[in-house]
């Protein structure tokens, strides 16, 4: 995550003058608080903007993605995604005659020939050639990959933190104690 403080003269020096008054241990503390907290918001919007643009359940975008805190020794916090891709069983598969249809990338998709396998965690298969066998597994989106394009990334460039007011506030309220 890059963090963009925009420098407005006031805001920095007031800043600069509490951190003086403060000390620089617990300034660092405040600014670790203050990137956290908006660290945070900001995997949230990412969080809801790769829901909507896999078409993934909450849980799953949840669990596949994680969020590495920042520390009193290293300000730095990063949003990270791990997995491969998900199967067509994550996006409410239908069995038809045609074949099945399911809603990855968050729209309704017709897969032609290909079938259910419930003892397989209800995944979808397409037969290799005109023989039973071999069948291959097919597949919706990878939350890594989505995480870094279209609307997931546009989310994350809008929701700029605003670090700098945040480490105001939380050193103007450790003055106030």
């Amino acid at each position: 995550m890059n963090v963009i403080i925009r420098d407005l003269d006031q805001t920095r020096i007031h800043f600069e003058a509490a951190v003086a008054r403060l000390g620089e241990q617990t300034a660092t503390r405040a600014f670790n608080r203050a990137l956290n907290s908006e660290g945070n918001k900001v995997r949230t919007q990412v969080r809801r903007a790769l829901r909507q643009q896999t078409g993934a359940k909450a849980a799953l975008i949840n669990r596949e993605t994680r969020s590495i805190r920042s520390t009193f020794s290293n300000l730095i916090y990063t949003i990270e995604a791990r997995g491969d891709y998900l199967g067509l069983s994550h996006f409410s598969p239908r069995q038809f005659a045609y074949g099945v249809r399911a809603k990855p990338w968050g729209r309704w998709q017709r897969f032609d020939s290909a079938f259910l396998v419930g003892s397989l965690a209800n995944n979808a298969f397409v037969r290799e050639g005109s023989a039973r066998l071999p069948i291959r597994k097919m597949f919706g989106p990878a939350i890594p990959k989505e995480m870094v394009q279209d609307a997931t990334r546009d989310a994350f460039e809008a929701a700029q933190p605003d670090v700098l007011a945040e480490a105001t506030r939380q050193i103007e309220q450790l003055l106030d104690v």
